[in-house]
């Protein structure tokens, strides 16, 4: 029998844990190699073609057709290309989803870190909304803004 040499027994270890290590990324929902900056880069262009809003799975690109989304409190604030890589970073450690939406009051685009509830839940989505300072919520199997005025 060879006797396999230590280099080529420390290749193969870190060949293993290499391996071991894409499939976890890959597990997550994230496509390998995707960095902060290629995702921003998606969510940003995304954007440029869906100038009244949206909310993005971001490890599959596809809008959801139904949930209740709420934005963290984290990312509020963010309506530049250059912000959004905060956004992004945070969607990628905690839910996965991105939000977009123009506010007409002072016509910025903001991005969001969202948190996407089932519409069945609609006191717990209310309930975080309030835990993250937001003023509404967005249902979208409706498309309907609800607002938190009196909450």
């Amino acid at each position: 029998m060879k006797k396999i040499s230590h280099t080529a027994q420390i290749l193969v270890a870190m060949s293993l844990s290499l391996s071991l290590l894409l499939a976890s990324c890959h597990s997550s929902g994230y496509l390998v190699g995707s960095s902060v900056k290629k995702v921003s880069d998606s969510v940003w262009n995304y954007s440029i073609t869906h100038p009244n809003g949206f909310t993005i799975n971001i490890a599959t690109m596809t809008e959801p057709d139904n949930g209740i989304v709420v934005a963290y409190a984290a990312t509020q604030g963010c309506h530049s290309r250059k912000q959004l890589g905060r956004v992004v970073r945070h969607s990628m450690r905690h839910d996965g989803y991105v939000g977009g939406w123009l506010d007409t009051t002072d016509s910025l685009y903001y991005f969001d870190s969202s948190h996407l509830f089932p519409e069945d839940s609609l006191a717990a989505a209310i309930r975080f909304a309030v835990e993250n300072g937001q003023i509404a919520i967005f249902v979208l199997s409706e498309g309907r803004e609800i607002r938190l005025d009196n909450h």
